[in-house]
């Protein structure tokens, strides 16, 4: 369902005008178990194994700029799910948000007991209610993870179609099967002394107050069973970060790390920022490295412009997210075969060596393919033909009148110079050129080629001409660029590996 339509039939559901107000009445409906809510909801979206509600809050309530909120994409969740199957009873979610990555478990085996730690206060609402409306079994902790600050806790208790939901004063204790999590990337955080004192930071480095990605796993693996497992999705620059050197090293030494997989971008929503999925359990002695970056498939989103004017609110467009296909899935939760260019299992005493680099390009065989480009003197061509466009309209203009219109001689006097030593450098090779010949300074008094009549007053209609003719060149000027970085870039390598030689 189209994200518009989405939010303005649930919002008629629970009688609000706008997706601020939707959060009170979500916690209202949840804590009365309005089971007639929660059936008209399952009417309108029909297939559960979606956070519809996710679409919602994030795209008008998420608070991406101060709270990082950039929620889970299906796929990555369904990876997540898969890659973190052991059997066990309890799936423990941090930052759990709306609780997509839950409802991916939840998929998978509805009967499992689930754990969800969340702070905003503003998003606990519609966590509650997808749970609940899918009748899981659980609780819903309100605190903030890294200082254990809590808010607020709630339980909830599978019924005949509908979980109950209620208040409880205490926070349960946390020994999970399985972990799931997408965290806040790179907030700054502080460790306060009492917390320097916490069991999950005992005899551990202390991550960087610059930001909190190992803050979160750390806490996790504190709250993990010995055979657990545990998958986290972080930004790639976790995996190689000067800072987190030592919390890396921590991991890796003491065979945390069972799997590192880098992900495609454009699979968020809202951000592009290069992502990794790390799954951390006990005893490994080799780390599987996949690189997925390619392994991906694109999906169209239809969607309605949701702000602005008519024109903008009336138009639905298509929005292209890259999603990782089932078979994929299937592979990087499967054993890791040595495959150039996608994966590879390598020895902590490899990653020892690297400097504790987690980077899978690091350790995966690439294999070189030589660059595929046009025809050098095909490319020449188009960049001869700007520069003809160009020369057609040649200014001769005194030198004195040309620092009053604000010319920089300097500057054009190098640039010619420049076309010249590129012209030469390229007969070298073979490849014709044009020279640039647009613009010639003298010493004639007042010469100014497009002429004037008055030799006193300048009109005003030459002066705009003159301003066209600037941007023209400026225009031309950056094609011509464009041209000369695509024939660089073709003649780079050539040169490099000597199938090109330079002719003195």
């Amino acid at each position: 369902m189209e994200l518009k339509e989405l939010c303005e039939k649930t919002l008629q559901i629970f009688k609000v005008k706008s997706v601020s107000e939707l959060s009170g009445k979500l916690l209202e409906t949840v804590i009365n178990c309005d089971t007639e809510k929660y059936q008209q909801f399952c009417n309108l979206v029909e297939d559960l194994s979606v956070d519809w509600l996710q679409k919602i809050f994030q795209y008008y309530e998420a608070d991406r700029k101060e709270k990082k909120q950039d929620y889970t994409p299906k796929s990555i969740c369904t990876l997540c799910a898969q890659i973190t199957e052991t059997g066990g009873e309890i799936v423990y979610d941090i930052c759990a948000g709306s609780g997509a990555l839950t409802i991916q478990k939840w998929i998978d085996n509805p009967e499992k007991l689930f754990i969800c730690e969340e702070l905003d206060t503003k998003v606990i609402s519609f966590l509650l209610f997808n749970m609940a409306v899918r009748n899981m079994n659980g609780y819903v902790i309100n605190r903030d993870v890294l200082t254990l600050e809590s808010i607020k806790t709630y339980r909830i208790t599978k019924g005949d179609k509908f979980s109950t939901v209620e208040v409880i004063s205490h926070i349960p204790t946390i020994k999970a099967d399985e972990i799931i999590s997408n965290p806040p990337y790179n907030i700054k955080w502080d460790a306060p002394m009492p917390m320097l004192a916490d069991e999950r930071f005992q005899n551990k480095p202390i991550p960087p107050s610059s930001n909190a990605n190992y803050a979160f796993v750390i806490t996790a693996l504190s709250r993990l069973k010995d055979n657990g497992k545990c998958a986290f999705v972080l930004p790639c620059g976790a995996l190689q970060f000067q800072p987190e050197l030592e919390i890396r090293k921590y991991l890796v030494d003491n065979g945390y790390i069972e799997e590192v997989i880098a992900l495609p971008r454009s699979m968020f929503e809202s951000t592009d920022i290069p992502t990794c999925i790390i799954v951390f359990s006990c005893g490994n002695q080799e780390i599987k490295m996949f690189d997925a970056r390619q392994k991906y498939k694109e999906e169209g989103r239809k969607q309605n412009g949701q702000f602005g004017d008519a024109s903008h609110t009336n138009r639905t467009y298509t929005k292209i997210v890259n999603v990782l296909t089932p078979e994929t899935i299937e592979i990087l939760c499967g054993e890791c075969d040595n495959i150039p260019e996608f994966s590879k299992t390598v020895t902590i005493s490899d990653i020892q060596q690297n400097n504790y680099n987690l980077s899978p390009a690091q350790y995966i065989e690439f294999e070189y393919k030589e660059p595929k480009h046009r025809d050098y003197q095909e490319i020449a061509d188009n960049y001869n033909y700007i520069v003809r466009m160009q020369n057609s309209c040649k200014l001769v203009i005194n030198k004195t009148l040309a620092k009053q219109f604000g010319f920089d001689l300097d500057l054009y006097k190098q640039d010619k110079a420049n076309s010249e030593d590129i012209v030469y450098q390229m007969g070298n090779l073979g490849i014709k050129l044009e020279k640039c010949d647009y613009i010639q300074f003298t010493k004639n008094k007042n010469e100014f080629v497009f002429k004037a009549n008055d030799k006193e007053i300048l009109p005003e209609m030459l002066i705009q001409l003159l301003n066209v003719w600037k941007n023209q060149i400026a225009l031309l000027n950056t094609m011509q660029n464009q041209y000369l970085t695509e024939l660089r870039d073709a003649l780079l390598p050539d040169l490099m590996s000597g199938k090109l030689e330079l002719k003195v």
